[in-house]
């Protein structure tokens, strides 16, 4: 995977955002900005599923966890919005409540991914000698392994719970963030600003930290929300085949897993609501993502 550069950080090019002979022009361009993502398509769809996520009790008309076989498989109605599933669990309450364990796990396995790999590849960039060969080697050893059987092959070995999962996401996603910091961290150890910086007295570990890695900020925000998207994926995908989320916590998919059987008999409310939510949390952090990479190099 390749990466364009990303425009540099450096204080020095900093410009204030003031039109001319406009009196507090920066608030004026901080409230365009404001706007300008506020009317964003996927910055409403997430703003949407953090709200649901955080005020689930609140929101949620039932318990996502208390079976009743007596209103087993009912279709959707005022009682119960989205239906009921095989064991009489409101699909509704569910499905929010669902949201807050995809969007924890995905959120905090990338950040993990992030403290773990950008470090590793400023280091490796600034380093420039076997280390960077050793980390880089590393680094496309791990991402050889199809991603959905190297998690099935460690899930079966260690355990399948939610600290095992955001772990193993966190661990897939260092990678990751290795090669795109490494890349963009490459071509600032020769920068005026960090020769500079160098010539000042400043050690390594400051440079990297001070100088480097503030500068691959802007690519971490933009793969951030699409890692996050693969995670959520990935959580539904290990939970449909029965290694990622254990029923009945409520998952998406193993919601859509469960509800899968009944498709065939008409009952389709138990499997489409919870892959429509799915659909738009992965639509919402790819495009996102995507919108912060266009902003950022002004296209």
């Amino acid at each position: 995977m390749s990466f364009e550069p990303y425009p540099l950080l450096n204080p020095a090019d900093a410009v204030l955002d003031r039109e001319p002979g406009t009196p507090g022009g920066a608030d004026t361009g901080h409230l365009r900005q404001v706007r300008y993502w506020a009317t964003k398509p996927s910055v409403i769809l997430l703003s949407v599923l953090v709200i649901v996520a955080i005020f689930a009790p609140l929101i949620a008309p039932y318990s996502p966890v208390t079976p009743n076989l007596a209103i087993k498989l009912m279709p959707p109605s005022g009682q119960h919005w989205f239906g009921t599933d095989a064991l009489g669990m409101d699909v509704f309450s569910r499905v929010v409540y669902a949201a807050r364990i995809d969007l924890t796990v995905a959120v905090v396995s990338v950040i993990i991914g992030i403290i773990i790999g950008a470090p590793l590849g400023a280091l490796a960039a600034y380093s420039g000698s076997w280390l960077d060969v050793v980390l880089a080697r590393l680094a496309e050893v791990l991402q050889a392994f199809p991603v959905l059987l190297f998690a099935m092959l460690v899930l079966t070995a260690v355990g399948n719970n939610l600290v095992t999962l955001t772990i193993l996401l966190g661990i897939l996603n260092v990678p990751v963030y290795l090669k795109m910091v490494r890349s963009v961290a490459l071509p600032l150890r020769d920068a005026e600003f960090v020769q500079a910086a160098r010539i000042s007295g400043h050690r390594p570990t400051s440079l990297m930290f001070k100088h480097i890695l503030p500068n691959t900020l802007v690519p971490i925000f933009a793969q951030f929300s699409i890692s996050a998207a693969f995670a959520v994926q990935l959580i539904a995908g290990l939970s449909f085949v029965g290694l990622g989320v254990r029923v009945p916590t409520p998952e998406w998919g193993s919601m859509i897993q469960e509800g899968a059987n009944y498709m065939v008999f008409g009952q389709w409310w138990p499997s489409v609501f919870p892959g429509l939510a799915l659909f738009v949390a992965a639509f919402a952090l790819t495009n996102l993502g995507h919108n912060i990479r266009q902003s950022a190099l002004g296209e």
